[in-house]
């Protein structure tokens, strides 16, 4: 689409989803947007109504952009396609300083503001392969976990039409698949791909599958970027022989980086610069430099926010260190603007949350830290008065408690992935205090590298042991192996949930899930001979009951559990011939006209689980369902059922859908009567549903018993 529409002439605004309707609005506004193509999925409906509403509301005097279907793929390329070929669109010379493409920054800090490619800018951005060290025609990339809306995706369409190389992608469909950890792998190796591109939080889960980390060694280039990737991570996988490179750059400078070395370089952290491109460096004082991106004749970055020597510039806020040997290659250290950027391409503001510690009467000064880590950890400087050595544990242990009312406020404050626990907590020592510059402010990067060797053992203490006062078993049979997994769930969500539930139906968040596994994972690996590195990091997430998980874990404990993708395929196969056996005698229901001619009216239970989430995404984008009841039972801890619905839909990487008028929430009990519900409402489901989705059963138990017992 986007193609088509420069092809036409025209400029076209990538708009990201994940916006709010509020950034939505503003950019709308800000580029002055004629028409918005939206896809059928109900989210992007919704974000669309309410973004042209607010647009409506805060701007009277201005046009409204139309809203247009967004064509699917069969529209365009079916045999009885109504759309024109492009052969009917006359060609002429584009003028080279017209805008073609527009996309926006990420609005970490502010509203995200929009970056125009010029149709020159787009011819730059195509020669970028010609100044790369290899010959990349030919050569397929697995653009499968790369949203359009991100430069390199766009980029990356680009060369395919300018240097030759292959692009792999999901089939069409509708809802579009999700990339996830074991769909990329497995897209990347159906289609052969010789260059896969991805994130660090998806290699680092991948560093833990031997069958992924076999094939890496078998490509050309395993290509990362957008974040920091871990450096142990990053080691073994060099040592493994995986053919690991970073490609650096922002949208608006382009790949500043060479695009692909000629050979895999040792350093892998360090990158070179490409030839076209000219650069500036700004000492910072601390052997780091921040870059700058001078224009030349091959290169104009799109935006201009400086001048070195009275040629345009764009300073990037980037700090590098330059290797200590090998001049000309550099290694990104972090932002001169302090964002912390993790290994799962989230990004944490430090400054607004250090503001709030620094509310409290205990504490004289505060450093985030986390570049590169899936979670943030915060560094504090008592004052005087409450100083003590943090050797001794018990005096750590009562200064974070002194101090966790005031972190809580913190973490209500801060996105999810930006929030603290205790045990993330550092405390500075007597003989190493806080350095600080003639403004009296924390030198920051300087506290940090002093800290190093504390921060690195907090995050290996957390890796290692989670909930380390909860023994492991000497006996890992079933029953010892429900009694230490009960007892960690039920300590990391803070109360007890049933053996059957789902925890991410209590609460249970990213970083309680990854508590969960690593706590799992450090009595393993100190009571059994497993090989732990087999075990991806989303098995808290595949399994999420206390059953499923006693299960995995004991059968890990006795060496029957390789890698957790292995059976895939067969449970798949044991599925559909569950479903064939049980469905093959069903009775066919009855249609109610008068209802049906509303459309389908759908109640699922457990939309709040792991699977029901995914069901209830589906559903609701189903054009043919008109409502959905989404049936779930009350919390225990006072969360309420939208929050609870709105944390699990974003800890699975789905839109919010919970502003949704097909969606209905509702809580109450299976067992009571009525449902636990008003009679009203009752009455209202009972005359109106018209399809029962019931995903609240006790799965285990009853796919135990018609399991096909041939399969696995």
């Amino acid at each position: 689409m986007v193609m088509g529409i420069i092809r036409a002439s025209y400029s076209a605004f990538v708009i990201s989803a994940r916006n709010s309707p509020a950034a939505v609005a503003h950019l709308l506004n800000k580029v002055g947007v004629n028409y918005v193509l939206v896809g059928n999925q109900q989210a992007s409906q919704d974000l669309a109504k309410e973004a042209l509403r607010l647009f409506q509301s805060q701007n009277p005097a201005s046009d409204v952009p139309g809203i247009l279907p967004m064509p699917a793929y069969a529209d365009l390329y079916s045999s009885s396609s109504e759309y024109p070929s492009v052969h009917d669109l006359p060609v002429s010379p584009p003028d080279l300083d017209a805008p073609a493409l527009i996309l926006h920054s990420s609005g970490s800090t502010a509203f995200p503001k929009p970056i125009t490619y010029t149709n020159r800018r787009m011819i730059e951005i195509g020669s970028i392969p010609y100044y790369g060290e290899i010959d990349v025609a030919g050569l397929v990339f697995s653009l499968h976990m790369l949203p359009m809306f991100h430069g390199i995706g766009l980029m990356s369409i680009m060369w395919a039409t300018t240097s030759g190389i292959t692009v792999s992608l999901f089939a069409p469909r509708s809802p579009p698949l999700f990339p996830t950890v074991e769909t990329v792998f497995q897209a990347a190796k159906a289609t052969n791909c010789d260059v896969v591109v991805a994130a660090p939080a998806f290699l680092e889960s991948w560093s833990r599958v031997p069958e992924c980390v076999s094939w890496f060694t078998t490509r050309k280039y395993i290509w990362f970027g957008g974040g920091p990737l871990n450096k142990e991570v990053g080691d073994f996988l060099l040592s493994q022989g995986v053919p690991l490179c970073m490609g650096y750059g922002q949208t608006e400078t382009g790949i500043v980086s060479i695009f692909l070395p000629a050979k895999i370089h040792p350093d892998w952290e360090y990158i070179k610069f490409q030839r076209r491109v000219t650069t500036h460096m700004l000492p910072q004082g601390d052997n780091t430099f921040e870059l700058v991106i001078v224009s030349n004749e091959q290169d104009h970055p799109c935006l201009i926010n400086t001048q070195v020597d009275g040629v345009d510039a764009y300073t990037t806020s980037d700090r590098l260190s330059p290797h200590p040997s090998l001049a000309g290659y550099w290694r990104i250290v972090g932002r001169t603007d302090d964002l912390i950027m993790h290994s799962t391409g989230e990004k944490t503001i430090p400054g607004p949350l250090e503001s709030i510690l620094m509310q409290d009467e205990h504490v004289a000064g505060c450093v985030m830290f986390g570049r590169g880590r899936f979670q943030t950890g915060i560094l504090v400087d008592p004052k005087p008065q409450y100083a003590f050595d943090p050797v001794d544990e018990d005096k750590l242990v009562h200064y974070r408690n002194i101090i966790w009312p005031t972190v809580e406020k913190m973490n209500a404050y801060a996105p999810q992935h930006s929030r603290l626990f205790k045990e993330m907590i550092l405390v500075t020592s007597p003989g190493k205090p806080f350095e600080h510059t003639a403004k009296s402010t924390i030198r920051r990067a300087a506290v940090i590298a002093k800290y190093d060797d504390e921060i690195n053992a907090a995050y290996d203490r957390v890796e290692e042991s989670s909930q380390s006062n909860i023994p492991a078993p000497v006996n890992w049979d079933t029953d010892n192996a429900r009694s230490f997994v009960r007892a960690v769930v039920h300590k990391v969500l803070n109360h007890k949930v049933k053996d059957e539930d789902d925890v991410f139906n209590h609460g249970c968040d990213s970083l309680q899930a990854a508590w969960i596994r690593n706590t799992l994972l450090r009595a393993l690996r100190d009571t059994t001979k497993a090989n732990v590195r087999n075990i991806t990091g989303n098995f808290v997430y595949e399994r999420p009951t206390i059953a499923q998980l006693t299960k995995f874990i004991a059968n890990v404990a006795l060496g029957s559990v390789g890698s957790t993708t292995a059976n895939i395929p067969a449970h798949i196969d044991a599925m559909h011939v569950m479903v064939a056996k049980y469905t093959k005698d069903l009775p066919r229901r009855g249609i109610n006209v008068a209802v049906s001619a509303r459309g389908d009216v759908v109640l699922l239970t457990g939309s709040t689980g792991g699977l029901g989430c995914y069901i209830l995404a589906q559903t609701l984008a189903d054009p043919k369902v008109s409502r959905v009841f989404a049936f779930n039972r009350s919390s225990r801890d006072g969360v309420t059922l939208q929050e609870r619905q709105r944390s699990v839909l974003v800890a699975r990487g789905l839109p919010d859908l919970v502003s949704s008028e097909k969606l209905t929430l509702v809580e109450g009990e299976l067992a009571d009567e009525n449902l636990g519900i008003s009679d009203e409402l009752y009455k209202e489901m009972l005359q109106s549903v018209t399809h029962i989705v019931h995903n609240g059963a006790l799965l285990p138990l009853i796919i135990a018993s018609l399991w096909p017992s041939d399969l696995p």
